[in-house]
This record gives structure tokens, C-alpha cells and sequence, in this order.
């Protein structure tokens, strides 16, 4: 059923990961420039100067962003088969962690080290929006496995 309690959670987190197309995820201001990285990728808010990076190489982190959430999107419709909704949702928290330390140990150093300016996240709203999204999806899967354990038990009764 589409009203259940994961169907929220599942939900909530499709919304975070679409939110970060919205949301710089690290801003990088100096006296030479600034910078704001988002998953779109880097930014420069000096007119005039040339963009650092080639806006190829945030590719890969544009189809992580948008796999994660079609595999949200795509998990809330499979409710009629928990076990394949408890495998996309895994898959979904695995993809969840490599985004995020695509982010954090990828991403942020290769800026750092091409541009000498360190990352400033008090106004980056976004590098909060994969955590978000992550806690989301991992109690989407204990609802879902709360769930089948309540079929499971009512289908030994019978």
C-alpha cells in the first residue's frame, strides 16, 4: 500500500537529493574570487574570469545525484514486493554514502587544491541535504523490514 509510513520517508528523502540542485553545497571566497560549488558544478561569481574546471567533471556527480533520486522515486512504487523494495532501498543508502564521500573526499579536495581557497559551509545549506536524505532512506528500510515481519508473523497464523 502507497500510504504507508516508508512511502513518507521514501519521499522525503527523493526530496533532499532534488533539493540539491537548488542549494550550493560550498561556497570559496578569497581576495582573488569566489566560488560556489553545487552539484551542477563550480561556479565563478567574478565576471570576466574563467571557470576553474571543465564542467565535465561534475558529470559524474550530476548522474549520481539524479540516479539516487529516480532509485527513491522508483522504491516508493514497488510496495507490493518488500523484499525488492529492501534491496533498492540498500542499494539507495549504499549510493547515499558514495555521494557523500564523493562530496567530501573527492570533490571539496580537487577544488580546494586546483583553486588555494578553503571551503566555507555556513551558508552552504546543501552539504546537509545528502545526510538528510541518507537517515531518510535508512528508516524507510527499517519500516519496511518492520513490515514484512508483521506479514511474516500474520501469514504463519493462517
Amino acid at each position: 500500500m502507497i500510504q504507508r509510513i516508508q512511502t513518507l520517508y521514501l519521499s522525503l528523502a527523493f526530496i533532499a537529493i532534488a533539493l540539491l540542485f537548488a542549494f550550493p553545497l560550498a561556497q570559496f571566497f578569497s581576495e582573488n574570487g569566489a566560488y560556489i560549488f553545487s552539484v551542477k558544478g563550480l561556479k565563478n561569481m567574478v565576471p570576466g574570469d574563467p571557470n576553474a574546471f571543465n564542467p565535465m567533471v561534475f558529470l559524474p556527480l550530476i548522474i549520481v545525484v539524479i540516479g539516487l533520486a529516480l532509485l527513491n522515486l522508483f522504491t516508493i512504487f514497488q510496495f507490493k514486493n518488500r523484499s525488492f523494495q529492501i534491496k533498492l532501498t540498500n542499494i539507495g543508502v549504499l549510493a547515499g554514502i558514495a555521494l557523500i564521500m564523493g562530496i567530501f573526499f573527492l570533490y571539496i579536495p580537487m577544488i580546494e587544491k586546483k583553486i588555494n581557497i578553503v571551503p566555507d559551509y555556513s551558508k552552504a545549506f546543501g552539504i546537509y541535504l545528502p545526510l538528510v536524505a541518507l537517515v531518510f532512506m535508512v528508516m524507510a528500510n527499517r519500516a519496511i523490514k518492520r513490515d514484512d515481519k508483521l506479514v511474516r508473523s500474520a501469514d504463519r497464523l493462517r
